[in-house]
């Protein structure tokens, strides 16, 4: 999962919105498996999606402007 979230945020810092969004996606299913098996909190699984998804958002508006 770490690794994951590592490879998120390289595609936000360096590669492409789509890139970063498709890696968001899986990403998201690894959390969300980890939280089913107890290995994090559902809170934190949640909290970790949306802190990424706020991330890619803001790239997304700054790639428009």
């Amino acid at each position: 999962m770490r690794e994951g979230v590592k490879e998120f945020n390289e595609a936000l810092l360096h590669g492409t919105v789509a890139a970063a969004t498709e890696i968001f996606r899986k990403i998201s299913r690894v959390i969300d498996r980890t939280a089913q098996q107890g290995v994090i909190h559902k809170n934190q699984a949640a909290r970790r999606k949306s802190r990424m998804s706020a991330k890619l958002k803001a790239k997304k508006l700054s790639a428009k402007a």
